[in-house]
């Protein structure tokens, strides 16, 4: 259910517990902006931020708490912070053998790979890691803020019709996502037999690529 009297209920709550029940102006505001989510799921935003926040919600706070929710009852909707993305491509570096490619969890981190280019990847040298590491980083925080940026203007242009939140089917979307961006993966991959003597290059004059070197030293931190 999702109607005017039962946001205003939820939001009218949550405005009484900041002592700020008497600002109707300001309610109705959030009542209005915040029409495309889901009671329930409103309802449990506001909670959490109850129980955390020492000040009133801003309705973009109450909009990130709302998809924290979904996140975590749908895993495959969620955006994963870098730390998570991060180890994700470390395991695919390790476990994908040469001359294929991995399936990542969320179009994202596909994304960022696709950027830097998943072979350069594969030939990273152990020392250079904290390097493209960071340069990994910068990539897929820039793909998340423009996918959150974009998925924000079809919304207020009326083009998207899951309104702020997640669809419901995320998982089939983000699979959808993340085949497209596998593919732009693979389209990278033209000249590989090139990059094949690059690699036995570099292991002639000594140098490891950063697979060798976590088979040799294990998988220990940095």
């Amino acid at each position: 259910m999702n109607d005017q009297k039962s946001r205003a209920k939820i939001l009218g709550t949550m405005f009484g517990a900041y002592g700020q029940a008497n600002d109707a102006q300001r309610l109705a505001a959030y009542i209005t902006v915040l029409k495309d989510i889901p009671d329930n799921v409103l309802g449990g935003a506001c909670k959490k931020l109850m129980l955390e926040s020492k000040f009133l919600p801003s309705i973009a706070e109450i909009v990130e708490a709302s998809r924290s929710l979904l996140g975590t009852a749908d895993d495959a909707s969620r955006v994963r912070e870098w730390a998570e993305a991060w180890a994700e491509i470390e395991k695919a570096m390790q476990r994908t053998p040469w001359g294929q490619y991995p399936v990542f969890s969320r179009p994202e981190i596909a994304q960022a790979v696709a950027s830097f280019g998943w072979h350069d990847l594969q030939l990273t040298l152990a020392e250079d890691m904290p390097t493209v590491r960071a340069q990994v980083r910068r990539m897929y925080e820039d793909v998340c803020r423009r996918t959150k940026e974009r998925s924000h203007n079809e919304y207020v242009l009326g083009k998207s019709k899951t309104g702020l939140l997640p669809p419901s089917n995320g998982a089939n979307n983000s699979s959808e996502l993340a085949r497209r961006s596998e593919i732009k993966l693979v389209r990278q991959s033209k000249g590989m037999e090139h990059i094949d003597s690059i690699a036995l290059v570099s292991q002639a004059v000594g140098g490891l690529t950063f697979a060798e070197w976590r088979a040799k030293r294990g998988s220990g931190n940095e």
